[in-house]
């Protein structure tokens, strides 16, 4: 007699479990119908349990586990602990105290260090060679929230998609910074930094040099970011330096360009494309914390400005000189390596106030009686040196920046108008002229920008005084009116330096005679 096990419960269709029961019966009758066969049939049950059965389950088994290796009790007798006992409390304890500090305190630890580490440094550096961006609390605001803003994003991708660190336009910042500040103080910044990122990066040294090499390039090839053309220029330079510096990375450490990843490639790229959203961050931080940016300060430089245009109405003379002032006042700036686009935008705006009372001004006589015959000369004083005010008063109506009024309020300083002053002790002589009725109020120039404003107005208008001047009496021009600047000490708040004013000199020299050369007469 044969036996035949069949395994009904391994089919789980019941048509399937019926089908091939009849195809076994029909099969083994055919083949072997002489023999007897007897079919054994086993059924399995499968066993069936709750998911919370077994979650007790386990629950009871880790609750059972110990969770100490070795138990001392306290103030037991006859438990002496040896040598080998203290090592082994001592390991667990300081295994133990490791694993939760670097879970719980390990970021916390990083940001702390990097936090201070960058206030001390920004301030130590802030203090000793930026000393004017350390007493104003706008500027410090804007470094700091520029230095928060790009380590939360960095510590914010680390913990949640390290990956993709390399997409954070870390160069954004530095170009942010030099709309505002000069380019030296925005490379330390950014260098700073990244330093200090670094030791919350994963590959530190490649993520150093990467961002270093990249920023550093980008900033000192292109000095004008803040125009739209050279900002898509830069855009493809932070590209190419990114794959190009970390193709040479990846060469001096493997060896082979094999195993390089195309997606680091699209990171760079983008993380480029990015870049171009500066000038939303600029505007950002100009409204926020109410300051000027280079862009901003580029849109002044249109002449057809509503104050602009009615200068050329009202004065027109006054307007040509200060054009003529801002193309020499510009020339001078770039020599000293002064923000020349801050220095033309000053001298532009610097004599608006002469809109009004203009047929007082020299510049504005043609062909006319001079005015101030008919008066008195403190009369006469006091309309030449209520343009200041009088200018104040427009910059504000017509919403320029502090930084533009900052020319307006200083290009004269705290001088005298001697003119007018000698000739009011002439005509008094037995009278005590008080020089503060024709002293202007100041500031003095507090910055190489003002100071630079303040020599080329001088010196402008000095030169249109003088009748067909030779080369030697434009350099004596140039040189009597900086030397008496100097001597009334109108440079004391200046951080600008002998040596610079000497460049400024020969630049003025250079303009001037190129301006008053002599012309070949034409036939008419």
């Amino acid at each position: 007699m044969s036996k035949l096990l069949l395994r009904i419960d391994l089919y789980k269709n019941i048509t399937d479990k019926i089908l091939i029961l009849l195809i076994s019966i029909l099969a083994l009758t055919f083949f072997f119908p002489k023999k007897d066969i007897v079919f054994i049939f086993e059924y399995y049950i499968p066993v069936s349990y709750k998911k919370d059965s077994k979650k007790n389950f386990l629950y009871e088994k880790t609750k059972s586990i110990t969770k100490t290796k070795h138990f001392i009790e306290k103030g037991k007798k006859n438990n002496i602990i040896d040598e080998y006992k203290f090592r082994t409390c001592s390991f667990f304890k300081n295994e133990n105290e490791s694993r939760i500090w670097n879970k719980k305190k390990y970021y916390g630890l990083i940001i702390g260090y990097f936090l201070m580490i960058s206030i001390i440094l920004k301030i130590l550096y802030l203090f000793y060679f930026q000393s004017k961006i350390f007493k104003n609390n706008r500027k410090i605001n804007f470094l700091i929230i520029n230095i928060l803003l790009i380590s939360l994003i960095t510590i914010l991708t680390i913990i949640y998609h390290s990956k993709t660190l390399y997409l954070i336009p870390f160069c954004i910042f530095p170009i942010s910074i030099r709309a505002f500040f000069n380019i030296n103080l925005s490379l330390l910044i950014h260098l700073i930094t990244i330093l200090l990122l670094s030791l919350i990066t994963p590959n530190s040294s490649e993520f150093i040099f990467l961002q270093v090499i990249t920023g550093f390039l980008v900033m000192l090839t292109r000095k004008n970011l803040y125009k739209v053309t050279y900002l898509f220029f830069s855009v493809g330079k932070i590209t190419i330096t990114y794959i190009i510096t970390f193709c040479s990375l990846t060469l001096i450490r493997k060896g082979s360009l094999e195993n390089i990843s195309l997606y680091t490639f699209s990171l760079f790229f983008f993380s480029g494309i990015l870049t171009l959203f500066v000038h939303p961050l600029i505007f950002f931080f100009e409204k926020l914390l109410n300051i000027t940016s280079d862009i901003s300060l580029l849109e002044f430089s249109d002449i057809n400005t509503p104050i602009l245009r009615l200068l050329s109405q009202k004065a027109p003379g006054t307007l040509q000189h200060v054009l003529t002032v801002a193309n020499i006042a510009e020339e001078a700036a770039v020599s000293i390596g002064a923000n020349s686009l801050l220095v033309r935008i000053g001298a532009i705006y610097h004599d608006i106030g002469k809109i009004k009372n203009s047929i007082f001004f020299t510049e504005n006589q043609y062909n006319i009686l001079n005015p101030h015959e008919n008066i008195s000369p403190k009369e006469s004083a006091k309309i030449i040196l209520d343009h200041v005010p009088i200018g104040i008063e427009l910059a504000k109506k017509y919403q320029l920046p502090n930084l533009i009024m900052d020319f307006i309020r200083t290009h004269h300083g705290n001088r005298i108008v001697h003119f007018f002053y000698e000739k009011q002790k002439k005509i008094y002589p037995n009278i005590i002229v008080d020089e503060k009725e024709f002293q202007y109020s100041g500031p003095k120039p507090f910055s190489k920008e003002t100071a630079i404003v303040m020599i080329c107005d001088s010196v402008e208008a000095a030169s249109k005084s003088i009748k067909n001047p030779s080369n030697k009496d434009l350099e004596n021009v140039v040189e009597n009116i900086i030397n008496k600047q100097k001597k009334e000490n109108q440079f004391s708040n200046a951080n600008i330096t002998l040596k610079e004013i000497e460049k400024i000199k020969k630049v003025l020299k250079k303009k001037l005679i190129n301006i008053y050369h002599t012309r070949i007469e034409y036939p008419i």
